[in-house]
C-alpha cells in the first residue's frame, strides 16, 4: 500500500477514534456508516484516492423523473461534484468519486465520508426501490 494511503488511512482513524483500520489485501478499507450507508476507500497510489458508496439496486421499471434527478447529480454544477453516480456490473447504484490525497487530512476526510453516506442516504430515498413492482416486471 503507497506510504501516503497508510498514512492518511491512519489520520483518519485518529480523527474518527478508534485504533486503526486495516486494509484488505488491495490496500480497501470498508467503514459503515449510520444505519444502512457503507463507504469503501481505496489508496489507488500515492496521488489518489477511490471513494465509493453503494446506494441501491437500479429499479427495473425507473420512472422518468428518478432517472432525470439521477443524471442531473452528474452535471459539471452538481452539488456532489466531484462524485458521479454511476451503476455497477449487477446493476446496483453507486457514488464515487477520485480524490486528490494532497493537503487531504483525517478529519477532512471524515467529514466527506458522511457527506457521502449522507448523500447516498437521499439517492436511496429519491429512488425508492418497489422490490414488489420490480418483481412483478
Amino acid at each position: 500500500m503507497p506510504d501516503r494511503t497508510q498514512a492518511l488511512y491512519a489520520d483518519l482513524a485518529k480523527a474518527l477514534g478508534v485504533k486503526a483500520l486495516p486494509a484488505d489485501n488491495n490496500g480497501g478499507i470498508q467503514l459503515a456508516v449510520g444505519e444502512n450507508s457503507t463507504v469503501v476507500l481505496f489508496g489507488e497510489n500515492n496521488e489518489t484516492l477511490l471513494v465509493v458508496s453503494p446506494v441501491a439496486e437500479l429499479p427495473k421499471q425507473p420512472d422518468y423523473g428518478v432517472i432525470l434527478w439521477l443524471l442531473r447529480r452528474n452535471f459539471y454544477d452538481s452539488p456532489i461534484e466531484p462524485f458521479r453516480v454511476a451503476c455497477d456490473t449487477e446493476g446496483n447504484i453507486i457514488l464515487w468519486g477520485r480524490l486528490p490525497m494532497a493537503g487531504l487530512t483525517g478529519v477532512a476526510l471524515a467529514a466527506l465520508i458522511d457527506a457521502v453516506a449522507t448523500e447516498a442516504g437521499r439517492i436511496r430515498e429519491e429512488v425508492a426501490v418497489d422490490e414488489e413492482a420490480d418483481a412483478a416486471a
